[in-house]
């Protein structure tokens, strides 16, 4: 499965088939652009994905983690790429919600619930198509603290103590999902 709105290259193709060890006319891709509803639903299902990244990224001890859920409105239709791109990451900046279960000490699961959500990101405040068009639809410029779920609840399983950071961002989604 493939978040893309043309086939790929005949290389790329047989590259995909030689790794998992069949012949190209074997091989079945299905093509989900971005705007599709099945694009829009596998981008806005990774909001524990995104967690889990900006979790590593924060350098939080990954083993510590146990156990995460999460949710995220559906965008609705887009026209083009970008406006779906825009969309499907809102959803998951403005109204993602995320439940991480973890192991250690409170401090560290405090802190992981307070940098964990997209409002502690210097680029948070804008709906992303304008972030990225801001930044010359160069995706690398973003601040990668960005990508992550709105409102976190952390649960340390050691201590039983929870701790909840971020909000959902109603007028932002709306931004957003009404341009």
């Amino acid at each position: 499965m493939l978040e893309v709105d043309k086939t790929p290259p005949e290389p790329l193709i047989e590259k995909i088939a030689s790794a998992c060890k069949i012949e190209p006319s074997r091989l079945t891709l299905i093509l989900t652009p971005t705007r599709s509803r099945a694009g829009t639903a596998q981008v806005i299902a990774r909001v524990v994905e995104v967690a889990m990244h900006k979790a590593h990224e924060l350098h939080f001890p990954l083993e510590n983690i146990v156990d995460a859920a999460g949710s995220a409105p559906m965008a609705p239709p887009a026209t083009d790429f970008v406006q779906a791109m825009g969309r499907t990451n809102d959803a998951i900046l403005f109204a993602g919600q995320v439940q991480v279960y973890v192991r250690g000490d409170d401090e560290a699961a405090q802190k992981l619930a307070t940098d964990l959500p997209s409002s502690a990101s210097r680029d948070y405040g804008r709906p992303f198509a304008e972030v990225f068009k801001a930044y010359q639809y160069d995706f690398f410029k973003i601040d990668p603290m960005l990508f992550s779920p709105a409102s976190v609840v952390v649960s340390n399983l050691d201590t039983g103590k929870t701790f909840r950071a971020g909000k959902l961002d109603p007028a932002l989604l709306e931004a957003s999902f009404g341009s």
